[in-house]
Parts: C-alpha cells; sequence; structure tokens
C-alpha cells in the first residue's frame, strides 16, 4: 500500500503539529507555500502526472487539484508567490525548452511561460525538487530561478513578473547530477545559492556562493565543514549582518561573516532549511524529522 502524502502545520511556534495527509497514488509533497494559516498550496514532484498542484482548505480538509502535468517528460522542482494571487512553479526541461508555469489567481489556475521568453535549455537541465527552493521572489514582479544538470547550471532572473528574463553565470559546481540546487535573496542585491551534486556525496566541492549585485556575479563561500551536497538554505539579517544557513544530506552549517567560517549544527539528514527574521526556523528531513531552530545574536 502506498504511504499517503503528508505534510504538518504548527500554530504554536512548533509545540504541537496538525498533520494531514493525501491518500491519492503515491504522490511526494516536496514544496508548500501558506497564503495564512488555512489556504495553502502544495507541489507533488515526480514524472508526468505525479506533478501536480494542489489548494488545500485546513477548515475543511479538502483538497482542489489545480494542475496535473500534463507532458510525460515534466517534472516539477518548486513554487513560490510574490503575494496572494501572483506565483511561479519551476520544472525540468524537456524538447530542448525551459519549464515554467505562473498563476495570476492565487494558484487556482497555471499556464505556461511561453519559452521563447527564454533562452534554450542545456541538455537534461532542470532543478532538484527536495527543499522547494529553486525559486526566490523580491517584491515589485523579480524573481531568481536557480538551475542545474546536464553540466548547465544558471541563475534566470526577472525583474516584471515573469514578463523577460536574463541569464547569469555562477562559480558552482556543474555536471550531469550537479548544479544550483537552492536560492535565496535576501533582499534586490544580497543572496544565497547552494549546490547539490548527486554523484558526490562524501567530498568537499564549490557548493556555496553569495552575491551582492543581484545575481549579476557569484563569490565561493570557503567551504563549509558538512560535506557532500546541500540541498536548502535560507539567509536573513540579524545583528545588521546576514546570517547563512545550508543544509544536506550529512548535516547542517551556519556563518554569520558571509561564508568566511562555518560551523557546524547538525550532522543528520535534513532536505530543507528556513529562517525567520524573528530568530528562528524549521529545518525538515528524511523520516519525518523536524528542527526548530532558536537564533540569538551571541550565536
Amino acid at each position: 500500500m502506498d504511504t499517503p502524502a503528508t505534510f504538518a502545520r504548527t500554530r504554536d511556534g512548533g509545540e504541537n503539529w496538525d498533520v494531514f495527509t493525501h491518500s491519492e497514488g503515491a504522490l511526494q509533497f516536496r514544496d508548500i507555500h501558506a497564503f495564512d494559516e488555512s489556504n495553502i498550496i502544495l507541489m507533488s514532484a515526480g514524472p508526468g502526472e505525479s506533478s501536480r498542484i494542489y489548494l488545500f482548505d485546513a477548515h475543511s480538509a479538502e483538497f482542489t487539484k489545480a494542475y496535473v502535468m500534463p507532458h510525460p517528460e515534466g517534472f516539477l522542482n518548486t513554487i513560490e508567490f510574490w503575494d496572494d494571487q501572483i506565483g511561479l512553479a519551476y520544472g525540468d526541461s524537456f524538447n530542448g525548452e525551459l519549464f515554467i508555469l505562473k498563476t495570476i489567481d492565487g494558484g487556482r489556475s497555471w499556464g505556461r511561460v511561453d519559452p521563447k521568453r527564454f533562452p534554450a535549455a542545456g541538455d537534461g537541465e532542470g532543478g532538484v525538487a527536495a527543499s522547494g527552493t529553486c525559486i526566490s521572489t523580491q517584491p515589485d514582479g523579480h524573481a531568481w530561478i536557480a538551475t542545474g544538470a546536464g553540466g548547465t547550471s544558471r541563475i534566470l532572473y526577472t525583474p516584471d513578473f515573469g514578463d523577460t528574463w536574463t541569464e547569469y553565470p555562477n562559480p558552482i559546481i556543474k555536471g550531469k547530477a550537479a548544479g544550483v540546487t537552492s536560492i535565496n535573496m535576501l533582499n534586490l542585491k544580497t543572496g544565497l545559492i547552494v549546490e547539490g551534486d548527486l554523484a558526490n556525496e562524501d567530498d568537499y566541492t564549490d557548493n556555496v556562493a553569495t552575491t551582492m549585485d543581484g545575481g549579476k556575479t557569484w563569490q565561493l563561500t570557503d567551504r563549509p565543514t558538512t560535506t557532500g551536497a546541500f540541498y536548502g538554505s535560507s539567509i536573513i539579517r540579524m545583528a545588521g549582518t546576514p546570517l547563512i544557513i545550508a543544509c544536506g544530506p550529512e548535516g547542517i552549517d551556519y556563518s554569520r561573516d558571509q561564508g568566511i567560517s562555518w560551523i557546524n549544527l547538525d550532522s543528520e539528514n535534513y532536505w530543507a532549511v528556513k529562517l525567520h527574521p524573528d530568530g528562528f526556523g524549521y529545518a525538515t528531513g528524511t523520516e519525518g524529522k523536524i528542527l526548530r531552530l532558536e537564533i540569538t545574536e551571541s550565536d
């Protein structure tokens, strides 16, 4: 029997969790966006029709199917919103074209952005459906998409809700199963990317970089203490300076000095992490792990 796709909600800072399940097939929820405590968007990843987007109403515990991938070659990786109406979804490329969806009605319907607006896709170029952070948005239509795999890895940038796009290179390691797995912008200028090389789980690689000019250029940080790939990342401003964090199958590291020095936080397997400016955050991992993070100025 297939294990139902599961997600959880806390309304008291992680003390208690409401668990919800969806039993239709072997879906894998890999990204979630909450408009408020009751209205939620969920994305499942997988080939073809396994890639779906649902609306969920926590009051009624009802799912509404908003999108099912119509292409057998398609594979959704992430969703992100600017506000409660306009958002993007990013998936693996096929037929030489990048695949990006857009909604303007809060996720109730999705349409493909014309591939002619983007550069041609690299062979096998796509994303990593692990942390749900292949897209980062900022107000007034700015967004960045991180790509990887097939030897191609780049940052796609739009200043106008996806109408036009520019591509930027990055120094992250590239390969058949490597590239940028997560991007997080603190503001229009400062941001963070991390990398995953799924074929190299145990070695140090060039896998973290930061930008101070909106993604046009990226500078590699010093290498973290954790080896292997990073799947998720987050960046916030604490005590006037950016705090960055990255997680992957081998653990979680964070830095308060833009990656000059790193501190290992945990050595277990975590796929996603999110920090909040109020000084807390969560990391999630395999086997249902949820780790609450407390951030103080003296950490």
